[in-house]
């Protein structure tokens, strides 16, 4: 049996109770506060869709924006505009220095949307560009990434994923981007992963060999489908479609990179 004196469960409990940290104030003093250079851009998709959450169901006050000791915003600079906005009043957390190092821990570690919900939630208001890709993404069975290298920019989508994020997506290569889809289209009864990335990043750059013809290359593949295999690596497919075109042509042969 247990014997704990009555003098031992008091000094347990002294020890373990709870200590106030950081006190959560409020205000409708929006000047005061401050964007911290470095921080992201706001996003406004991200800032309709909390404006008319909050006019729902209002519940900032259980999560207040961070500020250092400048009132420089670290984290919550949506929520800030939300209450700036709608003048409602602004809770905040003061924690001294605190910097751009903890803006980026904290963008990193916060939960990100997919880029399809940047697209459909674009769409819903209006953005015409948006509408246009997102009927190209549920036609065709083709990765995001892939279609952005098609339509936005070449081979290097890294920008135009920052761009469909921010709001300024531009399909400034809607031409090319239909003219693959057909290629694609094309290859699949001789090649079942048609749609995989590294193979239609080649198919972006055989758009750019100047006296390339789809045609021919459709010719010569009926009797060399087994040549193409998958790789993980645009060169080397750039390589054997290079090799299949060529197949039993006299004189010059075109190359593909």
């Amino acid at each position: 049996m247990f014997n704990i004196s009555t003098g031992a469960m008091a000094k347990s409990s002294t020890h373990l109770q709870d200590k106030e940290v950081n006190q959560v104030y409020k205000t409708k003093d929006y000047s005061k506060f401050k964007s911290k250079d470095g921080n992201r851009n706001l996003n406004e998709l991200h800032l309709k869709r909390l404006t008319e959450s909050v006019k729902a169901n209002d519940l900032l006050h259980a999560n207040p924006i961070l500020v250092n000791q400048k009132y420089e915003i670290i984290d919550g600079q949506h929520r800030f505009n939300v209450c700036r906005n709608l003048r409602k009043a602004v809770h905040y957390i003061k924690v001294k220095g605190l910097g751009l190092s903890e803006i980026q821990i904290l963008n990193a570690n916060s939960k990100n949307w997919k880029l399809e919900d940047y697209i459909d939630g674009y769409c819903q208001m209006n953005l015409s560009e948006y509408c246009y890709f997102q009927n190209l993404l549920n036609k065709n069975k083709i990765g995001i990434g892939s279609l952005l290298s098609m339509f936005a920019v070449g081979s290097n989508s890294g920008n135009a994923i920052a761009d469909l994020k921010n709001g300024n997506l531009r399909l400034d290569y809607k031409t090319r981007g239909l003219i693959i889809l057909e290629w694609i289209n094309d290859w699949e009864q001789y090649y079942e992963n048609a749609n995989r990335r590294n193979f239609i990043l080649a198919l972006i750059q055989l758009y750019n060999v100047k006296g390339y013809s789809h045609e021919k290359m459709m010719h010569k593949i009926k009797y060399q489908s087994s040549k193409l295999v998958d790789s993980t690596k645009t060169k080397t497919y750039l390589a054997l479609l290079e090799e299949i075109y060529n197949y039993k042509e006299r004189g010059e042969k075109l190359r593909f990179f």
